[in-house]
């Protein structure tokens, strides 16, 4: 479970977040896991949910 993802503000809008959660998705992969599970902010979830992950309760999570 992740919780907590930051992009520094001067950072923000250029991929990088996007470019954290596929390395994390892929390494959840490899290790076997079957879900990701992430606390989300108000500002976070739009990208969250952009990417595939659903509203479970207080957190998202992404099924792999």
């Amino acid at each position: 479970m992740l919780s907590s993802v930051f992009t520094n503000p001067s950072y923000r809008r250029k991929g990088i977040a996007k470019e954290l959660l596929n390395r994390v998705v892929k390494e959840a992969k490899d290790y076997g896991c079957g879900i990701v599970q992430i606390t989300a902010s108000d500002m976070g979830v739009k990208l969250y949910t952009d990417f595939g992950f659903v509203h479970n309760e207080n957190s998202m999570q992404y099924k792999l």
